[in-house]
């Protein structure tokens, strides 16, 4: 179909569960195809030049980057926000997600994610402990701490869902499914914002998907999230 809404990206990657979890949430039909970043063919890099997920296709229209696509479908279908109307609350909720999408990318997705689960499943590499270390040990206890301050004892982070929690809420899963733990004595209110957040109905349902892909070969991954979504 023309107007199809088509992204491509492992629903693995964090990013790619944010924007699809944003189009659940807005009730609106898409496809995902799986695609493993900084791969891919010359055709994917013309539509990604940096080779990165996910990217949005509609006829011949495509952009990528997980920020600017979540932008793109709140303006073309406001309803169901996951930008607040305030003003203040919606910059807010787009520092959280420029905090989860950059400064927890790369001290949580990079480090950790990569080394214990792309390295040695993907690429049949030894995991470099020195970098987990380092990740869990000093990088993650600081994101931890600020959050920590941060989450309300009720609710979201900017009042209702938005697309901060999803964001914050993409990159931790990922940690999660890297064997790390959240010490949930230490960062208490951490611990009972990201159960909240993940009996989110469209969170859950794409975590759930993902955690069906993991360990499994990217050939059978459009065979999976086909069936899945066909569910």
């Amino acid at each position: 179909m023309k107007d199809e809404i088509t992204i491509i990206g492992t629903p693995i990657s964090p990013y790619v569960r944010k924007v699809l979890a944003i189009l659940d949430i807005k009730g609106v039909p898409f496809r995902c195809i799986p695609q493993i970043p900084f791969t891919g063919d010359d055709d994917f890099a013309r539509i990604s030049p940096l080779r990165r997920i996910p990217v949005l296709k509609i006829g011949d229209f495509t952009v990528p980057d997980s920020s600017v696509i979540a932008q793109y479908l709140e303006e073309r279908f406001p309803e169901t926000p996951v930008y607040p109307a305030d003003f203040e609350a919606r910059a807010r909720a787009r520092w959280f997600e420029e905090y989860a999408d950059d400064h927890m990318g790369r001290n949580i997705l990079f480090p950790l994610f990569f080394q214990r689960r792309v390295r040695p499943v993907v690429l049949k590499e030894p995991t470099d402990e020195a970098i987990v270390n380092k990740a869990i040990n000093e990088d993650m206890p600081k994101v931890l701490d600020y959050l920590e301050s941060e989450v309300p004892a009720e609710g979201y982070l900017c009042g209702a869902l938005s697309v901060g929690d999803i964001a914050v809420g993409s990159l931790i899963r990922n940690a999660f499914w890297a064997d790390w733990t959240l010490d949930a004595s230490r960062w208490p209110g951490v611990a009972a914002y990201l159960g909240r957040l993940y009996r989110e109905p469209s969170i859950a349902k794409l975590n759930t998907l993902a955690e069906s892909m993991l360990g499994r070969s990217p050939k059978d991954h459009p065979a999976i999230v086909d069936e899945f979504f066909a569910a």
